[in-house]
C-alpha cells in the first residue's frame, strides 16, 4: 500500500495518479484535486484546502502545483504550496496577482466586484497568486517521468480553462467539464456558451480509458461517454428553462427572480444574482440569435410558430 492510502480523503486511481477528495464531496468552495506521482509530486488544483493539504504533503512531500483555470475553488488554498513549483495556463492573466482585478474580471460593475473580492478574500480566505514558475500551453507535454501529462486548452467555462490527458494511463482530467446534475456552469462575463460546447465535444472525442473532474469521483470510458452525452444534453435544458420563461414576457428581473438555474437554493443570494443574471442573459443572447424569442421594450416573448 502507498503511505497516501493512509489518509481516508486520498484514493488511487492508477498507480501513479491518486484522487484527493475536497471537503463536502468536492463542492464550491471546494474541489477534488489529484495527485501524480512521478519523478516529482504533482498536485492538480488546490481546492482541497489547506488541512488536507498539509496532511498529504506531511506523507508525501508535494513538489508542485497545477492550477487548471483560476476560479477560487481550483486556487482555493494554493498558498499552502507557495514555496512550491506552480504552473499556470499561458491564458491565465495577472489579474490573479490581485483580488480586486481578478472581482473586475469574473464580475460586471463595481459594487459587485467588490463584493465578490471580499467574499473570496475574507470568507473563503483565499490569496492573490504570484508569478508562476511556468505558464503551460495548449498541447504542451509536461514530463514528469512515469507521468506524461498534455495540456488541452478547453475554454467556454472561463477563458483560461484547462483539462489534461495524462498519456500513458489514457487518464482524462475535464476539471470543470465535470458532469454534475447542475449542469455547465458559464456565469462569468467571459464565458461562453458556444465555445463551452464546443469544448466538450472534444474533449468527447479524445482516446482515453477513465476520466477524472473536478467535483465528481473518476469513471470508466463507457460512464464517462454517458455522463458526457448527458453534459451536453444539458446545454439545451438549461437553454430551455430560459425560453420557458419568456412564455409571459419575463423581463431580466424577472427571470433573476425566478431563478431557473438555482432554484434561489444558493445561501448568499447577492451572488446567486450576479451569477444567475450572467446565465439568463447568455442564453437569451443564444435564443434571439437563433430566433426562437423577441424582445420588446426589455421584455422577452416566444416566437409564433
Amino acid at each position: 500500500m502507498n503511505r497516501l492510502e493512509t489518509l481516508p480523503f486520498v484514493h488511487p486511481v492508477t498507480p501513479h495518479i491518486y484522487l484527493a477528495c475536497g471537503p463536502g464531496k468536492g463542492r464550491f468552495p471546494n474541489c477534488h484535486g489529484y495527485l501524480l506521482l512521478g519523478d516529482r509530486t504533482i498536485l492538480i488544483d488546490s481546492g482541497i484546502g489547506t488541512d488536507r493539504i498539509r496532511q498529504i504533503d506531511q506523507t508525501m512531500r508535494i513538489d508542485g502545483l497545477i492550477i487548471s483555470h483560476s476560479h477560487p475553488d481550483h486556487i482555493l488554498a494554493w498558498h499552502g504550496l507557495r514555496d512550491r513549483q506552480l504552473w499556470l495556463p499561458a491564458e491565465t492573466p495577472e489579474t490573479v496577482e490581485d483580488l480586486i482585478l481578478l472581482g473586475r474580471r469574473f464580475v460586471e460593475g463595481e459594487a459587485n466586484a467588490r463584493y465578490w473580492t471580499d467574499v473570496v478574500r475574507d470568507r473563503l480566505g483565499i490569496q492573490p497568486l504570484r508569478q508562476p514558475n511556468h505558464r503551460f500551453d495548449d498541447g504542451e507535454r509536461l514530463d514528469f517521468g512515469a507521468i506524461q501529462l498534455r495540456a488541452i486548452h478547453a475554454p467556454g467555462h472561463l477563458d483560461d480553462h484547462y483539462c489534461f490527458l495524462e498519456t500513458t494511463s489514457k487518464t482524462l482530467f475535464t476539471t470543470d467539464v465535470d458532469f454534475t446534475g447542475f449542469g455547465p456552469w458559464y456565469g462569468n462575463p467571459e464565458s461562453d456558451i458556444r465555445r463551452f460546447r464546443e469544448s466538450v465535444m472534444m474533449l468527447r472525442s479524445l482516446a482515453y480509458d477513465r476520466v477524472g473532474t473536478s467535483h465528481k469521483r473518476p469513471m470508466d470510458r463507457n460512464a464517462a461517454d454517458r455522463a458526457f452525452a448527458r453534459y451536453l444534453e444539458a446545454f439545451e435544458r438549461q437553454k430551455m428553462a430560459v425560453r420557458a420563461l419568456c412564455a409571459t414576457g419575463m423581463d431580466l428581473e424577472a427571470m433573476i427572480q425566478a431563478s431557473p438555474f438555482y432554484h434561489n437554493r444558493m445561501a448568499d443570494i447577492k451572488m446567486q444574482r450576479i451569477f444567475e443574471s450572467q446565465m439568463i442573459r447568455k442564453n437569451l443572447e443564444l435564443l434571439l440569435d437563433e430566433g426562437g424569442i423577441v424582445e420588446k421594450q426589455g421584455r422577452f416573448f416566444i416566437l409564433d410558430e
